[in-house]
């Protein structure tokens, strides 16, 4: 499977017996001048869609710009908002303090930023001559059946990756964490699949389960 990464590179995950249940979403940061600011990009109607599912109350505000969709999703209870921009196949988003934002509030964030949207992934880059820098965190998805996974690109994770005692296996060097419960049982079981470009945090929904393992003596994540 192949996707675009938000930095133009080309994401694929190979060897996956079980297939991801999601669509991708990806956090970054932005850094403006002395502004420094988290996004969020994932599919287009994602956030309206959880939300609107949300037994919290949520007030949705919207208009257009150009092509693309504003919205606003208010948090009453939580005196927060998710700015929403939507464009043909993916979206940005970002969450704020406070209510009745005006929804001019997230494009004047995107402003020193480039976005391109197609059906294989959204780029988003800083414009030339703005003097913005964009830095790719992390990408996050579910493995079916098996657990959640963190993906980041390896010159993000440097200082996460042990400097020794990996197994090798076909998606690179391989450790695994466990976090014990007062009884002395697994409470939960995290693996770390560490390669030339990526390194991958993937946590089981049952750390006694062994699709974990399985997964973690196949899986590939490669970005290019």
């Amino acid at each position: 499977m192949q996707t675009t990464f938000p930095d133009g590179r080309t994401l694929t995950v190979s060897g996956n017996p079980y297939g991801l249940s999601a669509p991708w979403l990806y956090m970054l940061w932005v850094q403006h001048q002395s502004n420094r600011y988290r996004l969020h990009a994932g599919i287009r109607g994602g956030q309206e869609g959880f939300y609107r599912k949300d037994p919290e109350p949520v007030t949705i505000r919207e208009a257009s710009l150009g092509r693309n969709r504003l919205v606003a999703i208010e948090h009453v209870g939580q005196d927060g908002t998710t700015l929403v921009l939507q464009s043909d196949f993916h979206e940005v988003f970002t969450y704020v303090h406070g209510t009745k934002v005006s929804l001019d509030a997230l494009p004047a964030m995107l402003a020193p930023l480039s976005i391109t949207d197609s059906r294989d992934g959204i780029v988003i880059r800083a414009r030339r001559g703005t003097g913005a820098s964009v830095e790719y965190t992390l990408g996050a998805n579910v493995v079916t059946d098996v657990g959640t996974v963190t993906l980041k690109p390896l010159e993000t994770a440097t200082v996460q990756i042990p400097q020794s005692g990996g197994k090798t296996v076909p998606g690179g060097q391989l450790w695994r964490d466990d976090l014990l419960a007062a009884d002395g049982n697994v409470a939960q079981r995290t693996v770390l699949l560490a390669n030339e470009s990526t390194a991958a945090f993937v946590t089981a929904f049952d750390p006694t389960h062994d699709g974990l393992a399985s997964l973690a003596r196949s899986v590939k994540f490669s970005l290019s």
